[in-house]
């Protein structure tokens, strides 16, 4: 895990989620605890170290506490149904999976955005600056800050099509 790593927590899904809201101190502490070893494993979202999935054993000594009470908070949590169990076992978060999925496929979509737009550059070639003078890319700099300029002096001039507004004076 890098130190730039993080995880999005949004504080209004965690007072808000009803289920959650039924557990108690102990049981909503631990599933903090296990969000934030799920944000860290892989695949993302599902309880597992190392590519195996973690029972009530390993996670009391991640969590420092007693197996016993360990398996007591994940039976609360459950029973909420705070978390699902797939197939083979293993606990993960609906929430934390759904954003990894919508994440990948985000970064999908944006790959395959930039790639077209870099073979739309390629094609008209506008991308490869090499080829362009100093002269001609100064000229293109001086145009561009010109048309800004023009722009916000029309802005700043520009006379609103409505009545202005009736100011009120106190005395």
């Amino acid at each position: 895990m890098t130190a730039e790593r993080w995880m999005r927590f949004y504080p209004s899904d965690w007072l808000g989620d009803p289920a959650l809201r039924t557990c108690s101190y102990a049981a909503r502490g631990l599933w903090m605890d296990m969000l934030c070893l799920m944000d860290a494993a892989k695949p993302r979202g599902h309880l597992k170290l190392s590519r195996q999935k973690v029972d009530a054993q390993t996670l009391a000594t991640l969590t420092n506490g007693t197996p016993r009470r360990v398996e007591k908070l994940l039976a609360e949590l459950q029973k909420a149904g705070v978390f699902s169990v797939n197939s083979r076992g293993t606990i993960y978060s609906r929430k934390m999976v759904r954003e990894e999925k919508w994440s990948k496929k985000g970064k999908k979509m944006s790959a395959a955005r930039w790639s077209k737009r870099a073979e739309t550059k390629e094609e008209f070639g506008t991308s490869n600056a090499r080829s362009m003078t100093p002269e001609s890319r100064v000229h293109n700099k001086q145009e561009s800050c010109r048309s800004r300029l023009g722009a916000a002096r029309a802005k700043r001039h520009h006379q609103p099509d409505h009545d202005p507004p009736i100011s009120v004076t106190i005395q």
